[in-house]
């Protein structure tokens, strides 16, 4: 059995200790051999997802490779989409979670790591509800005009969102993920979290370290002083520049050799003093595309030998295999540059690898090189002494590169040092217990939050009985994301043949009466609903209609700070392309469902802290909603509507039922009589101000669960009757 080499691989290795490891060994295992593998690999707590060789192309090289991996990278040039492949990798993600979920109890920790495995946590949340789920991406995660690219883009947006907390190398990729969860999803999120479905999902960073420890222990070994001893004495009277790279086409090697060649050029003296040591790690050789990409980078070194090398001179010096870890970090301790030219990296821990073994007392050397880093690499926004370079500006590398090498000691030991603590603090261990406790307070906190049970089929059949057995039914409803999904205009919002037909139905129960209690005008619901055979309630409770009467206004108000208000809403609402204005009776609202998402929900933001100086005491409140934020009258909610219903409380046989989506419907909820059952349609959770135990809360996903909910209420009542 062989570990995994690299950076990642070495630092998940630190901290192990007894937990248990799910994954694929990274080859296909012949089918005779697979329970012995597992056998073998159980005695230290890993346990393998076996892939056969179809699956093995199509969720690793076709789905991960081919696609995710130049997407996260930005490369969309290099992105291969093969929709049949999709397929696979969602059934390797099943079998992940099932395999997991064989070897944990319901109050484990589910730690799931990078692009590979985004479907796990979701599916995870399905089946065990009570596990505490993170989730790590190691690469970047690219700006969401790129992530826009992929077809199952909502797919793997949903799957990280089943975790209790998502995490990433640096804010950039953070800040990237909530801006498409808000494209995509329609998501708004606070920085370091965001609400779906009922649950907060926790956002963070947390850029991952080296084992610090572990290569201390090498650099104390006397095979690292004896492969030094022979660096310096090899390279002498020569400078060492150093790179060390798997081959791949995001560590932008090419570049880096153009650079040096360009540097070459400028001083063809520096052959004679500077040595490029490039070690390439091989990977994925079996691939016509990375062959390619080495045959390029040996024909670069070759031709830049053949320029500028001389008899007992080579300008660079090309390892292209692993090469052990003593050899490495004693490569790392006598280099005098660090050349790392990504042009994309999650994290690059070579660079705190370089970092470390530099400023480590022990071994002669020390303080003696400078860290030369691609600015678009995660380990530029962690390790500020680096001395950073846009990869893709030749000249400007060049530069950099001689001011590296000229530094003067003084100035190499300060930028080291204020690099080492760094890495010291990002110590992998320290990185694996910082997003573990994280991930406990998201976790616990969202435990802490009583949700409402989902509408299974026990608990339709028991609410089946309780309706049809009642004396009198009412049935209150939200319309606009309760029973009616969300357009990007309200006007579209328009219900459809399905939605008037239930409401008839409905209405035409015996002892039934049905409310619609909307913030819309009283002209959309007359219009849309003024021919059924149900009572109205509009601008959340202002004014009311019963079936064939006039509307009547439920309270008295002072409206004189309406039109000020309007105004200065359609003054904003003119800066933000897409945004509207909708004037109601006793309210007024700033829509910017239509707006770019995340202009429009920035000014909104903006919005909500300035509307109270507007204001200034006046009557009035402020809602945020759905893509709206509203300014209303103080003492006008759609509670006062549901109280004037019952104004002595309702029978023991008499069924309620109230349904609504955002906040403004936690009044209507938590107005209903005692005994009601409430119904919390998509995120909303129970208000904090009821009673516990005075109704009953359910909750359903979205309108097309809410009218099939009703639906089946519908069919169960028997026709010319109302009880059995």
């Amino acid at each position: 059995m062989k570990r995994s080499s690299g950076g990642l691989a070495t630092a998940l290795e630190a901290v192990r200790g007894d937990a248990a490891w799910v994954g694929w060994p990274g080859t296909v295992v012949p089918p005779g051999l697979d329970k012995r593998v597992a056998q073998r690999l159980a005695r230290d707590h890993l346990y393998p997802v076996l892939l056969s060789p179809d699956e093995e192309e199509d969720f690793y090289n076709r789905v991960c490779n081919d696609t995710l991996w130049p997407l996260f990278h930005y490369f969309s040039d290099r992105l291969r989409i093969t929709p049949e492949a999709w397929q696979r990798y969602v059934e390797v993600n099943e079998r992940f979670a099932e395999t997991i979920l064989a070897h944990c109890e319901p109050d484990t920790r589910v730690w799931i790591h990078d692009f590979h495995l985004m479907l796990v946590p979701a599916m995870l949340r399905a089946r065990e509800p009570r596990l505490s789920i993170g989730f790590f991406l190691h690469t970047p995660f690219p700006s969401s005009e790129v992530y826009r690219l992929l077809p199952a883009r909502e797919q793997l947006l949903r799957g990280v969102l089943g975790a209790d907390y998502v995490s990433f190398q640096i804010g950039d990729y953070a800040r990237h993920f909530r801006s498409s969860c808000l494209r995509i999803l329609g998501v708004d999120s606070e920085p370091d979290w965001l609400e779906l479905d009922g649950r907060r999902v926790g956002i963070g960073v947390d850029p991952i370290g080296i084992d610090v420890e572990g290569f201390r222990e090498t650099l104390a070994e006397a095979e690292t002083a004896r492969l030094l001893t022979e660096l310096e004495h090899q390279y002498e009277e020569r400078q060492l520049v150093l790179g060390v790279e798997r081959l791949d086409y995001t560590k932008g090697i090419p570049h880096k050799l153009q650079a040096y060649e360009r540097f070459l050029e400028r001083d063809p003296d520096r052959a004679r003093t500077t040595t490029m040591i490039q070690v390439l790690v091989p990977s994925r050789l079996e691939s016509p595309e990375y062959r390619a990409q080495r045959d390029e980078i040996e024909l670069r070194i070759a031709r830049i030998n053949g320029r500028f090398g001389q008899p007992g001179s080579t300008p660079v010096e090309y390892i292209n295999r692993d090469i052990s870890k003593p050899a490495l970090v004693a490569l790392y301790r006598r280099a005098d540059v660090m050349m790392v030219t990504a042009l994309r990296d999650g994290m690059n821990l070579v660079a705190h690898e370089f970092v470390l073994c530099q400023s480590e007392p022990g071994l002669p050397g020390r303080w003696r090189g400078s860290l030369l880093l691609s600015e678009l690499a995660g380990a530029a926004q962690v390790l500020p002494g680096a001395l950073l370079v846009n990869p893709w500006d030749v000249e400007g590398v060049v530069e950099h590169l001689a001011t590296a090498l000229g530094q003067s000691a003084r100035q190499r030991q300060r930028r080291l040092e204020t690099m080492a603590k760094r890495v010291h603090d990002l110590d992998t261990r320290r990185w694996a217990e910082g997003f573990l406790t994280r991930l406990g307070r998201y976790s616990r906190r969202d435990r802490a939050t009583k949700r409402p049970p989902s509408v299974d089929e026990a608990i339709q059949e028991r609410l089946d009985r309780r309706f049809r057995r009642a004396r009198a039914r009412t049935i209150v409803l939200d319309y606009d994301g309760t029973l009616r999904e969300f357009e990007v205009h309200p006007d579209l919002a328009q219900p459809t043949p399905e939605i008037r037909a239930l409401l008839r139905s409905l209405a035409a129960l015996p002892a039934t009466d049905v409310h619609i209690v909307s913030g819309r005008r009283r002209r959309n619901l007359e219009q849309w609903f003024g021919r059924l055979p149900i009572h109205l309630c509009a601008e959340h409770g202002y004014l009311a209609r019963a079936p064939g009467e006039d509307w009547r206004t439920l309270v008295e108000l002072d409206l004189s700070w309406l039109r000020p208000i309007e105004r200065h809403l359609r003054r904003v609402a003119a800066d933000v392309p897409g945004a509207h204005v909708e004037r109601k009776s006793c309210s007024v609202a700033w829509h910017y469902r239509q707006a770019e998402r995340e202009y429009g929900s920035w000014r909104a933001r903006e919005l909500l802290n300035d509307l109270p100086q507007h204001l200034a005491g006046a009557p009035a409140e402020i809602l945020a909603g759905h893509q709206v934020v509203e300014v209303r009258a103080l003492g006008v909610d759609k509670g006062v509507y549901v109280r004037s219903l019952f104004p002595e409380g309702k029978e023991s046989t008499h069924f309620v039922l109230g349904l609504g989506d955002d906040r403004t419907d936690h009044d209507l909820l938590d107005a209903l009589p005692s005994g009601s059952v409430a119904g919390h349609v998509g995120g909303l959770l129970p208000s904090t101000n009821r009673r516990d135990g005075r109704r009953e809360d359910i909750h359903l996903v979205g309108p097309g669960e809410v009218r099939t909910f009703l639906r089946r209420l519908s069919e169960v009542v028997p026709v010319g009757g109302g009880t059995t």
